[in-house]
């Protein structure tokens, strides 16, 4: 990302925030939607015609659903009065029309899905208005692809009569219909275009020339495009961006013309969001994420969302190849509880079936009747700042490394592993957005900033992050943490040594001996480990004479300042020959330094030491004691939740495939016993109420500026709210 696109995003940011701050722009129910999605690319919408509104309705009214994303466009319009071709079975009928009939009466408010950019069914872009279509090749025709059932696919252009006809939609949806937002697919440029992504329709090469001079470049074989010839189709994509973000911000306009909604998007997955154009975000009000992952990586992925001051709709599943029949069970009801715990609102991703298909609605009922019962304690809150981890997925030149059984060091793993450290530990944590190194008054309010991986750090991050521990905030840092530049440049020495106290060093002598002869990646007699020095500060204890794995590493030295909490040793005789952990102050702040990429290690391993390890350099640092804690498994995940003078403390039970691969089904949960709750209040504070989103036994117990609640059983969730005087 280029820095005025980066600059842009950054006040992208800024905005969103503002707007989550209770504007009448992002609503509160983007929170609390309980949302079934409806598309038109398969059953009941493809091959054949089979959709009922009405039975549709009945089931989400049984099942607590209280949104539904409803499709205007699929393979085909859904809507009359468009541009736009509808399926052969449809007739006359408006199923959006249909739909908002069938809803309004139970309450469910209806989100327009918008086809945007999207591929259309093939004979509306080559015979009902092939004036739309994608040119893969001067006097071409689009790219011809099968998708779902039915008819085949064909790409477009939006620099063709197809624009007009999308405003015409949008605006016809918005003033013509009762909906209550409008979602829109990704605003991707070149959106499934094929090879080198150029299409030369006339709009295409028209525009392009007017806006450059040139002419757009054609190969049959894009092995023979020249230098030049590459520097423009580059070119072209980026004034084909600027011509998408134009559009959207008409889009933007038009849609707040009519009725005051909010716009949805689909960015698909946490990592397009440091990679997505600023400019889209800086439009939008709400995420989609078409793909959960792990439990671990929901969560992170709504953290992350929501550090932005972006509402974030994450899927619950995934599209499957059985749209007909639905067999999932906790692993669905789970997802719904995790999404919500981080101020998420879950959108069940396939769920028509399940109007034909009752057996295992009670997986989506039961949590959906939860929350649908707690929703006051949902409304407006947001994750309460206190770890926050700076998310990363990308590695800067040399930063990654691999080694046996899938082990390895690399900027997800590392930010991921730090994240799963505290919250398998219950510590409680956020997954922010880079940008907020970029404003000191969104740092402030965490009490932890945890740098793992390679993050970017400008002078002014640096200079900001100074500020942030001089005022006596802690600061974790670990491996190659600062020691690349804001251009992925690696550095000669760490960019926060004022901090950290500490400096790479260039191995000689009896170093460099171990360090060729002692390695990390294999088992055996050549094995490292870091020891805590005896009498080290927040080192005693469970740490005294305890190895700890070692992986890979950053060799350095102490400048002045810094103390040795413990040292990378050798596992025959335990000979001390580098600084393992360094800690220092900064101000009135603390900071740990770990040489060792050991975040990346605990999210392949799950090593209970490693994680400990992680936690203590957190609560070695923290300014103050963490707001709660939590004596219970690692499988009940647990996040709290602030608005005001109120707490929500939430609990999912995920002690079945807590570890989840994709698409894995769970049928049984065992319950958490003997459950201990302690939570810390502010300084002058005083309780006014304590309650349970589900009813069940617990014991209250009232300590010296604490609050400790114990629960006898927790099934699959449970949550804890507070109200302070």
């Amino acid at each position: 990302m280029g820095a005025s696109l980066f600059a842009v995003l950054l006040v992208a940011v800024s905005l969103r925030v503002q707007a989550s701050d209770g504007s009448p722009e992002v609503p509160d129910w983007l929170q609390t939607a309980r949302v079934f999605l409806i598309d038109a690319y398969y059953p009941p919408m493809a091959p054949e015609m089979e959709f009922d509104a009405q039975a549709l309705a009945e089931t989400m009214e049984a099942m607590n659903v209280n949104t539904v994303r409803m499709a205007t466009m699929g393979k085909y319009a859904t809507i009359q009065g468009v541009r736009f071709t509808r399926h052969r079975d449809q007739g006359d009928r408006d199923l959006l029309a249909e739909m908002i009939a069938a809803c309004k009466p139970r309450n469910i408010r209806v989100v327009p899905y918008i086809s945007t950019g999207h591929k259309l069914a093939w004979s509306m872009v080559t015979e009902d208005y092939p004036e739309y279509a994608q040119r893969t090749r001067p006097d071409g025709g689009p790219q011809h692809s099968h998708m779902f059932v039915g008819e085949d696919h064909g790409t477009i252009c939006w620099n063709t009569p197809y624009r007009q006809a999308f405003m015409d939609l949008v605006e016809h949806v918005v003033r013509d219909y009762d909906v209550a937002g409008v979602y829109f697919d990704t605003w991707r440029p070149h959106y499934f275009w094929p090879g080198m992504k150029v299409c030369y329709c006339g709009g295409c090469k028209k525009g392009f020339q007017e806006a450059t001079g040139q002419m757009l470049p054609w190969r049959e074989d894009s092995k023979d495009y020249t230098a030049r010839e590459l520097a423009l189709i580059e070119r072209y994509h980026q004034w084909y961006a600027d011509v998408l973000a134009e559009i959207l911000h008409e889009v933007r306009r038009l849609v707040k013309s009519h009725k005051d909604i909010p716009l949805i998007y689909n960015i698909n997955n946490p990592q397009k969001i440091t990679a997505e154009d600023p400019r889209i975000i800086e439009a939008m009000d709400a995420f989609l994420y078409e793909r959960g992952r792990t439990m671990l990586e929901r969560v992170e992925g709504i953290s992350l969302a929501r550090s932005m001051g972006m509402h974030i709709w994450p899927y619950v599943g995934t599209y499957g190849n059985w749209p007909r029949a639905i067999y999932d069970g906790y692993n669905y009801q789970q997802q719904i509880f995790t999404s919500t715990m981080f101020t998420g609102a879950p959108i069940m991703a396939q769920p028509h079936a399940y109007v034909n298909h009752p057996q295992y609605r009670r997986y989506v009922t039961y949590p959906f009747g939860v929350l649908a019962a707690n929703e006051h304690n949902l409304a407006g809150f947001e994750n309460y700042p206190y770890v926050a981890v700076v998310y990363g997925y990308q590695d800067p030149p040399g930063f990654g490394r691999k080694a046996n059984w899938d082990r390895k060091v690399d900027a997800r793993s590392a930010t991921l592993g730090a994240f799963a450290a505290c919250l398998y530990g219950h510590v409680q944590v956020s997954s922010v957005h880079e940008t907020i190194l970029d404003q000191p008054e969104r740092l402030g309010r965490y009490k932890v900033l945890y740098l793992a991986g390679a993050p970017r750090l400008s002078k002014s991050r640096i200079e900001n992050i100074k500020r942030f521990v001089g005022a006596g905030g802690g600061l974790v840092t670990s491996y190659a943490a600062s020691l690349y530049d804001a251009e992925a440049r690696r550095r000669e020495r760490f960019a926060l040594e004022e901090l950290t106290r500490v400096v790479p060093m260039k191995p000689r002598g009896e170093v460099a001996r171990i360090m060729r002869s002692y390695v990390v990646m294999v088992g055996g007699p050549s094995d490292l480990y870091m020891l805590a020095r005896p009498g080290a500060e927040a080192f005693d204890g469970y740490w005294a004479n305890r190895l700890v794995p070692l992986w890979f590493y950053e060799p350095v030295k102490v400048l002045e300042g810094g103390s040795v909490a413990m040292d990378i040793v050798t596992g025959d005789g335990r000979r001390a020959f580098l600084p393992g952990v360094v800690l220092s102050r900064y101000g009135k702040g603390r900071v740990a330094y770990m040489a060792s990429c050991l975040e990346s290690l605990f999210q392949t391993d799950n090593m209970d030491v490693l994680g400990k390890l992680i936690r203590t350099l957190v609560k070695t640092v923290a300014p103050e004691p963490a707001p709660y804690e939590l004596q219970a498994p690692a499988g009940l995940l647990c996040n709290m939740t602030v608005n005001g003078n109120r707490r929500v403390l939430h609990m999912t039970n995920w002690t079945g495939n807590k570890f989840e691969r994709m698409l894995t089904k769970e049928y049984y949960l065992a319950p958490v016993e003997d459950v201990v709750l302690r939570v810390r209040l502010p300084e002058n504070e005083r309780i006014r109420s304590v309650g349970t989103f589900v009813v069940g036994p617990s014991k209250r117990r009232d300590l010296d500026g604490a609050v400790e609640i114990t629960f006898p059983r927790i099934e699959a969730y449970q949550a804890v709210h507070l109200e302070l005087e």
